[in-house]
């Protein structure tokens, strides 16, 4: 049994980015975190060596061409699975290189939240994906924001490659092929599963529920679906170039879904012991006009309503952390930071603490998911009654997209500005924090100006 050890080689791509993701998005599990607005360091990975897809209480395990199955908390089975890796693949030491090196990488799905806090399973309509999916990938292909492309892989992983001059050939070759011809898209108009009038009076029970002392804030979505088909790869280079997000990627979960997201928020960053969540609440629309422009992030950034809003999120964010974290550690840096991106701009804080270390990357997950920012707070209250208005399950939306090296270094997104593709129909859902400061009607257009990118690139000719 021999550990794993770390290999990183040049990688003179033989073509440019855009034309090397339209193939490679379209390669078997393909993984991209994707830092599209240039902030980053982007990661790209597929065909992983081993599969664990959870969907409530029952999971299916690939390692090659052996599949099982298992049963029992999905975060216990994912628990089990990585431990069973380290058994078998002795950690390395840690590669002197930040970003991801190879390792697990998948999808938290929102509806976690029903075995985490004990609450009701989803509902029957709306996107069907894996509560959980995680990948086991030996290997990764790093982007620079500037400079060259760098192979990474953790040689010694079982059923991955050894040699990585042997896999930098090989993903030459396929880089080489002839570019694939997109698959003609044909999308319906655009059906609400919540409309204004409905979305009007569910913002009331919220506030009904605030009133009765019940929650301070609850994150309220709705449903936009698309009936028709569309190509999964040429959508999401559509979304990146349309609306690129420091914390973007594009997950294929099998059977003809994906997850294509713009996400402009971070759910959880772990290095060297140090865990940092970056809420994010409050928004405004970005406008051509500059003073326009200027004039809405000078509101965003004087908003009691907003600032509040956010305060709240930090107080239970600093909570969640401290359930896991050194004593004494969890710190807030930022309070009410304020970013403009392609379409919007937010308010964003940045909570951190000192993981303790015996505390596994499960233990982290069962103690912070789904992130403040897009359940509420008190959290599981807030849960529930989501749970009873929304009339369709979130599915990956307001869950995480991640990464999780094997010495404990992750990565993971909030999946907002998320575009979720299956067989006949792409859908996305946007939302807000209701409190009771909230007007009905500027929520709704809230939810407008979020979702604005979304119907651009869908509806793009």
């Amino acid at each position: 049994m021999l550990p794993l050890r770390y290999q990183t080689v040049p990688f003179e791509s033989p073509r440019p980015v855009p034309e090397l993701l339209r193939i490679a998005l379209r390669q078997p599990f393909c993984v991209f975190f994707d830092s599209a607005d240039g902030s980053g360091d982007s990661w790209l990975s597929f065909a992983p060596v081993m599969l664990l897809q959870c969907t409530g209480h029952s999971a299916l395990f690939q390692r090659g061409k052996h599949a099982s199955r298992l049963e029992g908390d999905p975060l216990e089975v994912f628990e089990r699975v990585e431990r069973f890796t380290h058994q078998e693949c002795p950690l390395p030491e840690p590669p002197g290189a930040p970003g991801f090196c190879g390792g697990w990488a998948g999808l938290w799905g929102f509806d976690l939240r029903a075995s985490i806090e004990k609450l009701p399973p989803p509902k029957p309509g709306g996107p069907l994906f894996p509560d959980l999916q995680a990948g086991f990938y030996p290997w990764v292909l790093r982007l620079p924001a500037r400079g060259q492309p760098e192979l990474r892989l953790l040689a010694g992983a079982p059923g991955g490659p050894d040699d990585i001059e042997w896999l930098a050939g090989d993903l030459w070759g396929l880089f080489e092929k002839p570019l694939p011809e997109p698959r003609p898209q044909s999308l319906g108009a655009p059906v609400l599963s919540t409309g204004r009038e409905q979305f009007v009076r569910d913002i009331q029970t919220v506030r009904g529920h605030i009133r009765a002392g019940d929650i301070y804030q609850a994150n309220l979505t709705r449903e936009v679906v698309y009936s028709g088909s569309t190509d999964a790869a040429e959508l999401y280079l559509r979304l990146r170039s349309r609306n690129p997000a420091p914390f973007a990627g594009f997950l294929d979960c099998g059977d003809g879904r994906a997850v294509l997201s713009s996400s402009p928020e971070c759910f959880l960053h772990v290095a060297g012991g140090t865990v940092t969540t970056r809420p994010i609440k409050g928004t405004r629309p970005r406008d051509a006009d500059p003073a326009v422009d200027a004039r809405l992030r000078d509101e965003l950034a004087n908003s009691e309503k907003d600032r509040a809003e956010l305060t709240m999120i930090v107080d239970l964010e600093r909570n969640d952390l401290s359930r896991v974290c050194v004593p004494g550690t969890v710190r807030v840096p930022v309070l009410h930071g304020l970013h403009s991106f392609a379409r919007v701009h937010h308010l964003e804080a940045t909570v951190q603490g000192s993981l303790r270390p015996e505390v596994t990357p499960a233990e982290l997950i069962r103690a912070v998911f789904p992130g403040g920012s897009i359940s509420g707070c008190p959290k599981k209250r807030a849960l529930e009654i989501i749970h009873e208005l929304e009339p369709v399950r979130r599915g990956p939306y307001t869950g995480s997209l991640f990464w999780l090296a094997p010495g404990g270094d992750m990565q993971a997104s909030i999946l907002i500005r998320t575009l979720l593709v299956e067989p006949g129909r792409v859908s996305f859902h946007v939302g807000g924090g209701i409190t009771w400061a909230s007007d009905p009607q500027a929520e709704w257009d809230e939810t407008r100006a979020k979702a604005a990118a979304l119907h651009d690139v869908l509806e793009a000719r």
